[in-house]
């Protein structure tokens, strides 16, 4: 006991020195202090820690709660909010600012700080934005070009996209072999995202309707299913399931890997292998996820000022943009025009510039709240009836009989945000 008290009481002299001397301004006054949470694992965790210690030495006046948050991220956020604990600022994608807008203060957002419209667009729910672009995280198509050289097909171009049917007849092209020997001309397509490839999703722009019944999502599902046959030209679900496509591409057992995305830069310049590299997604690439850092509005003036500073830094400022790639790790691609240079120049010998064409080529996905619920019985039935998942029925039978359930979930959400 007598230990733990003196260690206590170390610990409270050491605690008030150091709050002591990080006041910070010249009157000796205490320092603000922010919270910032954000997910991420263990290599983006250590990235943004990095971060944030650029921004408290540019910026001693400010300290910064860096709490990052593993498992349900959104759960965890919405949690502390209703309880009246709102982390300062926290990270939200893309697809989430819609649905926390109304726990968002407006923030100012300068569309021109920003190499492409998607950046800022996607940070806007109705005339306001709720959080300042902070990183980019596009999907590129990663490639064995040893494998492609041997069959005969040119390798994919640096910045311009295939189309959805030249990346289906080059993959067809590059599927040879069988079993254990079988070497695919494609990792598997994600549905989702090659709805993306093929220009449309399970929602119309506005966010008002289903397409769950379109000829394009049900073409799309059609693709995907005939890919993944036995003698398709991807891996099966079952010879898939567990398996590492990045390792297979790299030991030639899979010669394309689309969705592939730039927390992964390290590991592919790690492999130092000049025949493996990427190139633009086909057609209208992977869905682009911006992620954005937003104020709460529970936070008090002073914080709302600091928080301001610390978000705008992060956000345009290329001390903290030069960090989110370097050799070791990835967060993702830099948002600004002058940290796009320092972002290639950690792979030269990579075609890093392919991520940042992406952000202007991949499209955001309709950010729809409660997606996933809206969703649900179209997975569901989707996965029990089709080749999406263990069944067998023609796409085009059961998902018309899917989009009123869809519209009706759609319809009520939209009533209730008026």
């Amino acid at each position: 006991m007598r230990k733990q008290a003196l260690a206590l009481v170390g610990a409270s002299a050491i605690l008030l020195s150091l709050v002591g001397c990080s006041g910070g301004t010249s009157g000796g006054s205490k320092a603000t202090e922010i919270s910032y949470a954000h997910w991420g694992n263990q290599a983006e965790a250590d990235t943004i820690a990095t971060m944030v210690k650029a921004f408290e030495k540019a910026h001693p006046s400010i300290t910064v709660d860096d709490q990052w948050l593993q498992g349900d991220y959104e759960a965890q956020v919405r949690t502390a909010i209703a309880g009246g604990k709102a982390p300062t600022v926290f990270q939200v994608s893309d697809q989430s600012v819609r649905s926390f807008a109304t726990s968002l203060q407006d923030v100012e957002v300068t569309p021109s700080a920003y190499y492409n419209d998607n950046a800022a667009n996607t940070m806007k729910v109705s005339k306001a934005y709720k959080a300042v672009p902070f990183v980019a995280k596009p999907k590129v198509l990663l490639y064995n070009g040893k494998l492609l050289d041997a069959a005969g097909v040119p390798r994919p171009s640096a910045d311009t996209p295939m189309t959805t049917e030249q990346f289906v007849d080059a993959a067809k092209k590059l599927t040879s072999g069988s079993g254990a020997k079988k070497v695919f001309g494609s990792a598997p397509l994600w549905f989702e995202g090659f709805l993306s490839v093929n220009k449309t999703g399970f929602f119309n722009q506005a966010g008002t309707k289903c397409l769950l019944d379109s000829t394009k999502v049900i073409d799309t599902a059609k693709m995907v299913i005939s890919a993944q046959k036995a003698d398709g030209y991807v891996p099966t679900p079952d010879e898939a399931q567990g398996q590492d496509m990045f390792q297979w591409l790299s030991t030639g057992r899979v010669a394309m890997q689309p969705d592939f995305g730039p927390w992964d830069i390290a590991k592919l310049a790690a492999l130092g292998d000049p025949d493996i590299n990427v190139a633009p997604d086909p057609g209208g690439g992977e869905p682009l996820e911006i992620d954005g850092l937003g104020i709460t509005k529970d936070s008090k003036a002073a914080e709302t000022k600091a928080a301001t500073t610390f978000i705008n830094f992060m956000s345009t400022s290329t001390q903290a943009q030069n960090l989110l790639t370097t050799k070791k790790s990835s967060l993702g691609v830099p948002v600004i025009e002058k940290s796009v240079e320092s972002f290639k120049a950690n792979a030269p010998d990579l075609n890093l510039a392919a991520f940042v064409t992406a952000v202007g080529q991949n499209a955001s996905p309709v950010a729809v709240p409660n997606k996933g619920e809206i969703l649900k019985s179209f997975w569901d039935t989707a996965n029990a009836k089709t080749g999406l998942g263990s069944g067998s029925d023609d796409p085009a039978t059961v998902f018309p009989t899917l989009q009123s359930g869809c519209q009706s979930s759609l319809d009520k959400l939209i009533k209730s945000e008026k």
